[in-house]
C-alpha cells in the first residue's frame, strides 16, 4: 500500500527547494555575481536531502546521508573552480562573488532542510526556510548595518556574549538561603543582570537599524513585554550619556509602564481565568494615563531626530546592571521573609515590598494564594494595586536619580498621574 506520508514529506522538501531556488533566481539580474545553482538545482537538492535521509533510515546507517552531503559539496566546489578557471581577472570578470558563496551555503542548508522533512520535522524545516529567505533577502540591509558598526560596538557585542554564554550556563540553578527563604538563586540573579544589559543592547541595535526615534520607541514596547523595571533602569542610565534623547527615553519608559499593566493582566488571566473580571479595572485602567502620557511625549519629540546630537554611545554597561541585580535580590529576600514570618496578615506590606523590585513575582505569589483560596479576590486585587504602586514609585525614583536632568521634569507628572489613578482604585476597593 502507498504511504502518503512519504509523498507528503518528499513534496515538502521539493517545495522548500523550489521556494529558495526562485528567490535565488530573482537575484540573478546582477551578472557580476556568481550563482552556482538555480531554481532547478535547489529543488533537486531538497529532494536529494529527503531521499538520502529516507535511504539512511531504511538501511539503518548514515552512509547515504553523508555521501549525498559530500557529493553536493564536491559539486559546488567543482562549479566554483570551473568558473574561476574560465573567468580569469584579465577577462574583466570579477571572479567568484560573495553571492556565489552565499548561494553555495544556501544549497547545503536546503539539503539539510530536506533531511528534516523526511524525519517529520516539517515545522522546523519551514522555520529554517523562512530564516534562510530573510537572510538571503536582507543582503543590503545587513551590509549597511555591518558598515555602521565601530570597533567599540564589536567589543560590546563580545562582552555581552561572554556574560551570557560563558557565565550564565555555569551558575548553579538552585535556590540558597535559610529554611523557608530559599530565594537566592545565582542563575536567576545573573539572568536578570543579563536581561538588563540585553535591553540596552537590543535598543542599540534597533537604533542603528531604524534610527533613534523608532528604535527607542520599539525598545519601550518590547521591554514592557518583558520587564518594565529593567527597561527603566537601562533607559535612565543611557540618558545620561545621550542627553539629547532624554525625551525619547522618557517616552520609551512610560510606554513600557503601560505595556506592563496590560501584560500583567493577560498573565493573571492565563494563570486563573476567573480573575478576568476582578482584575480588569485594577490593571487595565492604569494603562490609560500611562499610554496617554507616552503619546503626549511622542508628539513632543516628533521633530527630526537626525538633527540631534552626534552618534549614540556604546550600549554595554554591566556594573549598573549588577548593582541593581543585588538590590533586586535584597528586596525580594526581605519581601519573602515578611511573608514567611508574618503570614497573610502582612499581605499588603509584603506585596508593596515585592512590587518595589518586580511585579511578576508578586503576581505569581498572589495568584497561587488565590487558587489555594488563602485570600479573597478583593484581598488579591488590593495587594496587586499596592504592589503596582510601589513598582511605579521605584521606577520613578530610578529615573529621577539615575536619569539625565532633563528627564526629571517629565518623570514627575508620569509618576504622579499613575500613582493618583492607583490610589483612587485602592480607595474604591
Amino acid at each position: 500500500m502507498l504511504d502518503f506520508n512519504v509523498f507528503y514529506r518528499l513534496a515538502a522538501a521539493i517545495g522548500i527547494g523550489l521556494i529558495i531556488g526562485m528567490q535565488r533566481e530573482h537575484t540573478y539580474s546582477d551578472q557580476s555575481d556568481r550563482h552556482p545553482a538555480g531554481v532547478r538545482s535547489f529543488t533537486l537538492v531538497g529532494l536529494v536531502g529527503c531521499m538520502t535521509a529516507m535511504l539512511s533510515d531504511q538501511m539503518g546507517g548514515m552512509a547515504p546521508f553523508v555521501t549525498g552531503f559530500v557529493v553536493v559539496g564536491l559539486l559546488l566546489v567543482a562549479s566554483h573552480i570551473s568558473f574561476a578557471i574560465s573567468h580569469r581577472p584579465q577577462d574583466g570578470q570579477p571572479g567568484i562573488g560573495s553571492d556565489g558563496i552565499t548561494t553555495s551555503i544556501a544549497v547545503l542548508v536546503v539539503y539539510l532542510l530536506g533531511t528534516l522533512c523526511w524525519y517529520g520535522r516539517l515545522l522546523e524545516a519551514c522555520v529554517g526556510m523562512v530564516v534562510l529567505l530573510l537572510l538571503l533577502n536582507s543582503k543590503k540591509q545587513l551590509h549597511d548595518f555591518a558598515n555602521k558598526l565601530s570597533t567599540e560596538d564589536i567589543v560590546a557585542t563580545v562582552k555581552f556574549a561572554v556574560i551570557t554564554l560563558m557565565v550564565l550556563p555555569f551558575l548553579p540553578n538552585r535556590a540558597f538561603g535559610p529554611p523557608g527563604l530559599e530565594v537566592l538563586n545565582p542563575h536567576t540573579i545573573w539572568l536578570f543582570v543579563v536581561f538588563i544589559s540585553g535591553i540596552g543592547f537590543v535598543s542599540y541595535v534597533l537604533i542603528k537599524l531604524i534610527g533613534p526615534g523608532k528604535g527607542i520607541w520599539l525598545t519601550g514596547l518590547f521591554g514592557g513585554l518583558a520587564s518594565s523595571t529593567a527597561l527603566t533602569l537601562n533607559m535612565a542610565g543611557r540618558s545620561r550619556e545621550n542627553e539629547g534623547y532624554a525625551d525619547d527615553f522618557m517616552m520609551s519608559i512610560v510606554l513600557s509602564w503601560a505595556v506592563m499593566f496590560a501584560r500583567l493582566y493577560l498573565i493573571c488571566v492565563f494563570l486563573d481565568s476567573r480573575l478576568a473580571g476582578p482584575l480588569a479595572v485594577p490593571l487595565l485602567v492604569p494603562v490609560v494615563p500611562t499610554l496617554g502620557y507616552a503619546i503626549f511625549l511622542k508628539f513632543k519629540t516628533g521633530r527630526d531626530h537626525a538633527e540631534k546630537g552626534a552618534g549614540f554611545s556604546n550600549p554595554f554597561k554591566l556594573l549598573p546592571a549588577i548593582k541593581f541585580g543585588l538590590v533586586f535580590t535584597a528586596v525580594m529576600f526581605v519581601a519573602n521573609a515578611a511573608r514567611v514570618y508574618l503570614g497573610n496578615g502582612a499581605l499588603i506590606g509584603c506585596s508593596f515590598l515585592g512590587g518595589a523590585a518586580e511585579m511578576d513575582a508578586v503576581a505569581f505569589s498572589l495568584i497561587d494564594m488565590g487558587i489555594k483560596a488563602s485570600i479573597t479576590n478583593r484581598e488579591l486585587v488590593v495587594a496587586m494595586l499596592f504592589a503596582s504602586l510601589a513598582n511605579t514609585i521605584t521606577k520613578g525614583t530610578l529615573v529621577y536619580f539615575l536619569g539625565a536632568k532633563a528627564m526629571r521634569r517629565s518623570v514627575i507628572p508620569a509618576v504622579v498621574l499613575t500613582c493618583a489613578v492607583i490610589v483612587a482604585l485602592i480607595v474604591a476597593y
